[in-house]
């Protein structure tokens, strides 16, 4: 063998960073993961009672010329990093679609990237390849795809809406994938709908000029006869319609297009129909929501981000197919250097390298069920419900429109104060976090309900 005496850099200590093949620094490798189990628990889980933010001074990062000793490091971001975040626990946040994660899944991160296994092929992660097959079948079923259905998990909702419109260019147009698109496609969603969608158009390339958002009623679903009359003129303009797209769950408001009536329009001129679901796909799992999802089974393909409504920690999203085929050809890569006889999802995915988020999101669901999911889910509605009748009967506020999920929107009636005014004042009382959207060319209050601890007081 090689003699690689090379020298170590002073005050640098090999065992210090990675387990000794003699295991002599076992205990200390240990101590270290102590340390940060302490740190989790005590400075980012135990803080549902301390400030949305602590300290907003800015940060300087100072990387050193001579490593710094670990324990040092673990005290310099309990005092510096974690006072400068935004408080999730806080059971008083309610300002965007952020969830504070379920502990198994926080505790899976961490044995996510200690087994680092990726998922570009099964020959580098052979269970996990099979746990995220397996995975993305059962939530196809769930949404009704058939048997037939398949997908990936994403590095978030945006990712899987972007890989949404290239499957529909590439079944729309197959000779796409070689000669690149024709600038006569347009795609179609609603004036709600997530700003990922231009990007995709801008990724696929087609430009966002060829993306027509179509306008909303005042809850924020699409207008069904604005929705056809728009792919009607594209018709006319000589424009070739290949992706409409239903959003369940807008950004804004929360609201669910009227998922059959979208989809018979889609299949009516030859599109693929797009569901993004990103955040309102967890209704799926109750009884109270589930009607909104009837037509899901026209979708040629569904966004759905479990790290959203579903408390599994960043990231977890996936898009999932009616039509496995259409994975496979959409993406058309190969792998070369791996063997390709077996499941390889580096060919089924935007991306190359991928964690094996499949493993947290098996252990959440086998952790709390089915019946947990569906629990979890309906006590955020009824969360978010007290939050509801609470601005009902405020002089001072009152709602932008009737939620359907567990979204509130709510604007100050209050001529001496704005809804802008409102929200910094309940801020610096520590009262609420809400979010400030534009909606309809005003600045409105956005409550997402998703702490399981809110307004439990």
């Amino acid at each position: 063998m090689p003699d690689f005496s090379n020298d170590l850099p002073p005050n640098f200590s090999l065992d210090s960073h990675f387990l000794n093949l003699d295991r002599s620094n076992l205990e200390e490798m240990r101590r270290l993961g102590y340390q940060f189990v302490d740190l989790i628990m005590d400075s980012v889980l135990d803080t549902q009672k301390q400030p949305f933010v602590k300290d907003e001074s800015p940060f300087r990062i100072n990387i050193p010329e001579q490593g710094n000793d670990i324990s040092e490091l673990i005290a310099e971001v309990r005092s510096q990093i974690l006072p400068r975040t935004i408080n999730f626990h806080n059971p008083n946040y309610v300002g965007h679609m952020d969830s504070i994660p379920a502990a198994i899944t926080i505790w899976a991160d961490a044995l996510i990237s200690a087994i680092n296994n990726n998922m570009l092929s099964y020959e580098l992660a052979p269970i996990f390849t099979q746990i995220e097959s397996q995975l993305m079948q059962w939530f196809g079923e769930l949404f009704g795809l058939g048997s037939n259905c398949f997908g990936t998990l994403t590095a978030g909702g945006s990712l899987a809406n972007i890989s949404g419109l290239l499957l529909a260019r590439n079944w729309k147009q197959p000779q796409s994938r070689t000669r690149g698109a024709s600038n006569h496609l347009v795609a179609f969603v609603s004036d709600a709908a997530h700003t990922s969608f231009e990007k995709a158009m801008n990724v696929i390339g087609l430009g966002k000029e060829n993306l027509i958002r179509v306008s909303t009623n005042d809850r924020g679903e699409v207008i069904l006869e604005e929705l056809e009359a728009a792919i009607q003129k594209a018709i006319s303009l000589g424009k070739q319609p290949f992706f409409v797209a239903a959003i369940a769950g807008t950004t804004v408001t929360g609201a669910v297009d009227p998922i059959q009536a979208v989809g018979a329009i889609a299949k009516r001129y030859d599109c693929w129909f797009h569901i993004d679901a990103a955040y309102g796909g967890a209704g799926i799992f109750t009884p109270k929501l589930q009607p909104l999802f009837q037509g899901s089974d026209l979708a040629d393909s569904i966004t759905f981000n479990p790290q959203k409504w579903l408390w599994v920690s960043r990231t977890c999203a996936m898009i999932i197919v009616k039509n496995k085929q259409h994975l496979i050809d959409g993406f058309d890569s190969e792998l070369p250097y791996m063997n390709e006889s077996t499941l390889n999802f580096g060919n089924l995915n935007l991306q190359g390298t991928r964690r094996t988020d499949s493993l947290k999101l098996w252990l959440a669901l086998k952790a709390m069920g089915t019946s947990g999911c569906r629990y979890l889910v309906e006590r955020s509605l009824d969360r978010s419900e007290h939050l509801r009748q609470w601005i009902e009967t405020s002089p001072d506020l009152e709602l932008v429109c009737e939620p359907t999920l567990n979204i509130i929107c709510l604007k100050s009636q209050n001529p001496q104060r704005t809804s802008t005014e409102i929200r910094q004042q309940w801020i610096d009382q520590g009262k609420l976090w809400l979010s400030l959207p534009l909606w309809k060319g005003d600045r409105i209050l956005k409550a997402v309900v998703l702490h399981p601890y809110a307004f439990q007081d």
